[in-house]
């Protein structure tokens, strides 16, 4: 399980920063890829990861904190403290992830 969380850190944590590197990298980018990572992608991922984390080891109530709080450090070092709605939102977003992967969990296991 720890090289389990692990693995989710560090993807977790690229995710978060991908985008705003890729617009570091080309300016010209941040026109079309402006908000995409907050509102779609980073959304979607703090769903996925942990319905799939919770699937595997069942309902952990540490995920959604360690992957919204992976948010926080991209927070303040490309966003301002505006964007901690998001860090929020992928809290929630990643407990209710967690609640369906660990309740997949629980049927799987029950069968």
């Amino acid at each position: 399980m720890k090289k389990s969380i692990m693995i989710i850190g560090i993807s977790t944590f690229m995710v978060y920063n991908a985008i705003p590197i890729i617009n570091l990298i080309f300016p010209k980018s941040i026109r079309y890829t402006f908000l995409i990572d907050l509102w779609i992608i980073n959304n979607l991922w703090a769903l996925i990861v942990s319905i799939f984390f919770c699937m595997k080891y069942g309902f952990k109530i540490y995920i959604p904190f360690f992957v919204a709080g992976l948010f926080f450090p991209t927070m303040y070092i490309v966003y301002n403290d505006s964007a901690m709605i998001y860090l929020i939102g992928y809290f929630i977003l990643s407990f209710f992830g967690s609640l369906i992967g660990g309740y997949i969990n629980k049927r799987k296991n029950k069968s």
